[in-house]
């Protein structure tokens, strides 16, 4: 099997045949029915032909819906990491926010001990005070 100029396949010896046959007087040549045997699988093999790059069309087209969706994925997929990473800046920000908060607390809850201490220095000291007095009258 070759393949000619325009890219058809054929068989080496029908080829040479049929060169054979057109050089030959017109009563050697191929009768009716060869030459339309010959044209019937000619026919049969671009029908064949046909059916296979239809086939591949199909296949490209089906190709082409894949790549789209993935296209669509990707897209999608980048809309949530975009997502993630503003959820992340914005955790970010708010654990900053609340290590404040807990660091001011705890600012306040050390004056607020030293704040109850002298509170109750002051009230004893002020109850001795008092008791020192009565004791005395």
């Amino acid at each position: 099997m070759s393949t000619n100029k325009r890219g058809y396949l054929y068989d080496d010896e029908s080829s040479e045949q049929i060169d054979e046959d057109f050089q030959r007087p017109i009563s050697n040549r191929m009768t009716k029915q060869q030459l339309l045997l010959f044209e019937e699988e000619n026919t049969r093999f671009a029908i064949n032909r046909d059916e296979e790059v239809t086939k591949i069309v199909k296949s490209i087209y089906d190709l082409n819906d894949i790549f789209k969706d993935l296209s669509q994925m990707v897209q999608e997929q980048g809309t949530i990491l975009d997502r993630i990473d503003y959820n992340v800046e914005q955790t970010q920000t708010r654990v900053s926010e609340g290590l404040r908060q807990l660091q001011r607390a705890e600012m306040y809850q050390r004056k607020n001990r030293k704040m109850c201490i002298i509170m109750v220095l002051a009230s004893v000291t002020l109850f001795m005070l008092l008791l020192l007095i009565f004791t005395k009258l």
